[in-house]
Order: structure tokens, then sequence, then C-alpha cells
């Protein structure tokens, strides 16, 4: 019997990442000012992408170098989260003054680049004050309040904007189909707000279900075993514990959802988040106009329950407790093996505050 070769796993986001602006969903906007810019010839030395992570903005970065006609050979990519000191910086900086292989252009890009450090930051702004001819920067970052302004100005910014669950649900069915895999639209629209506007998040969590149940039907019901479920009743009980004041109450609805893994953690801290920014919409709407933006994804018990959190807690049920509640998100996305402990510290933080 011969050997068969055995081809490696190729991770769904990597196997569908497009290589052509045609392939590219959800970016209208941001791809339309880079192919007219290529058609126009108007190329400008210095790029900032900014946008949520996931949603296209190293692989637009890809194909803009791509489509101005650079090989591979003079296309350079730097994780600013990890080499981010100006000794980095100066390696790129040196590298600038050569020639291309070739290409009309040599392109950098720096993923993550608001991690840069101070000094990096200033060594990069000398080039980008008098720039190589040849040469052309695109700094990618989901931060870039982060970023000095002294270099935004040098740079023309792109926005890459976070995709509708529908634009998401539509990648879904697209990868499906490829895969010879039935969805069905509840299961989409659940993977999809799963993604949590995130085009790499949500096909993670497509491929996960896609190793879980080997089957070419996959429905609500097994999205839900696969990925586990919240309870919404404890989810409420959460929100309502913090707007008491009620740190008892807290630590048992937080126990009853027996969040074991980071995911899990993960997806109720989403869902207290979801919960406080609906309740304090209804301190200022009606419910129908609050379901209406909502897009209707909301049961009416939900919506209930968050219009009397908003007339019963006014209060707390503020923007500035909301703004507190955003900011555990870093601190979960830093201590990725104390997320349930940051959960807990976050939210009676709130409390005692």
């Amino acid at each position: 019997m011969k050997n068969e070769k055995i081809e490696p796993h190729l991770a769904l986001y990597r196997k569908y990442r497009p290589h052509e602006f045609k392939d590219v969903v959800g970016q209208e906007l941001a791809l339309e000012t880079l192919k007219n810019a290529i058609k126009t010839g108007k190329i400008y030395h210095a790029y900032i992408f900014s946008g949520d992570r996931g949603t296209g903005k190293t692989t637009a970065a890809r194909i803009f170098a791509k489509e101005i006609g650079c090989s591979a050979d003079d296309i350079f990519e730097l994780d600013a989260a990890s080499n981010n000191s100006v000794d980095d910086i100066r390696l790129i900086i040196d590298a600038t003054q050569s020639s291309t292989f070739g290409s009309k252009y040599k392109v950098y890009i720096l993923d993550e680049a608001h991690m840069l450090s101070k000094a990096a930051f200033n060594a990069l702004l000398k080039t980008l004050e008098e720039p190589p001819a040849h040469v052309i920067f695109i700094l990618a970052t989901t931060d870039r309040h982060k970023i000095p302004s002294t270099i935004i100005s040098r740079c023309q910014e792109i926005n890459f904007a976070s995709p509708s669950v529908e634009t998401i649900e539509k990648l879904i069915t697209t990868i499906s189909k490829k895969e010879n895999i039935e969805i069905d639209a509840k299961a989409k629209n659940k993977i999809a707000e799963e993604g949590h506007g995130s085009f790499r998040d949500t096909l993670g969590v497509l491929e996960k279900v896609f190793n879980n149940k080997d089957a070419k039907e996959i429905t609500l019901k097994d999205v839900e075993d696969i990925l586990g479920t919240i309870s919404e009743d404890e989810v409420l009980n959460i929100v309502e514990a913090v707007a008491e004041k009620n740190i008892p109450m807290l630590l048992v609805s937080l126990n009853n959802l027996k969040l074991e893994t980071a995911a899990l953690v993960d997806r109720t801290y989403l869902e207290i988040v979801k919960v406080f920014e609906l309740s304090l919409y209804m301190r200022f709407i009606d419910i129908h106009k609050a379901s209406e933006i909502f897009e209707k994804k909301e049961g009416d018990k939900l919506l209930k329950k968050a219009k009397s959190f908003a007339e019963k807690y006014p209060k707390v049920i503020s923007s500035n407790n909301l703004y507190k509640l955003l900011e555990i998100e870093r601190n979960l996305s830093l201590n990725p093996n104390l997320k349930k402990t940051v959960l807990v510290a976050g939210l009676i933080r709130i409390i005692e505050e």
C-alpha cells in the first residue's frame, strides 16, 4: 500500500482569505478609495488603515501592494505588537534606502502600529517627512487614537468599518456552500453574532462548528451545543445586581453561569454589555424605537426588562457606567488566563465606586 501524502489542514480564515479586491466583502468605501488612488495614480507615501480587529485591514494592504505592482519580494510586514522598539524601526528605515527587487514600490505593512514605542514613532516620523520616492508605508491599527497626531497628519487615513451581521451571514453562506455544508438561517445568525464584527473571528467560530459536527446539515441547536449557551435570565440578574449594588446576588448569578472557559466569559461579558447598552437607550427612547435600532433582534422579554432597568435605576444605567463596563474588555484581553477573575473584579468595581 502506497503512503498517501497527508495535506496539512488550512484554517478557514487562511483558506478563504481574499487575494483580489473583488473578493473583499463589507469594505466598499475603503476599497473604492484605494482603487481610485490606483486609477488616478495618486498613490500616497503613507496610509493608516484603522478599524476593529478582523475587518480586513492587513488583507487589503497586501492586495493594494500587489495592485500597484509590487512583487512578493517588495512587500514587507512587521508585527509592531512584538517588534515595537526604535531599533526595529531603524532596521526598516535603513532598508528603505535600498532599491526594489524590480517593482516600482516597496511597501511596508506595520500591523498593530499603535504598539510602537514613542522613540520608534519619532524615528518613523523623520522618514515620513522625507520618504524615498519608491517607499510606501501602511500602518494598520485597531487603536487609531494611540497613534501620535504628528504621524497621522502625514498619512492618508482609511477606515475599515465593522461588518453588519447580515454581511457576515452572507460570508458564512458562501463558505458553507464551498464546503458542501448546509447551515440553517438561525444557525448562521448565531455564528455571525459570535463573530462580533470580525471576519476572522467569525471564520474561527465557523471552523469550530465544522470540526465538532461531522454532518452536512447544521442547525441552531448544533451551534448552541458546540458553543455553549448563556442563560439570558442570569445575564439579566447580573445587570440587576449591579444596578442594585448587590454583590452577593452578582456572585451567585455569575457562578450559576459556570464560566469554565475563556470563550464563555467573553460571551457573557458581551451579553452584559448588550443589556446595559439597551437599557441606556431605553432611558431616552421607547421600546418600539429601540427595537428598530437594534434591528428587531432582541426579544420582547429583554426589551421590557431593559425598559424596567432604565426607569428604576436611571443613576446606575448611565453612559459613565457603560464606559466603565467597556473598560473591562481591555483587561480581559490582557489577562487571557484570568478572564473570569477580571470580569468579576470589574463588575464589583462598578458597584463599589
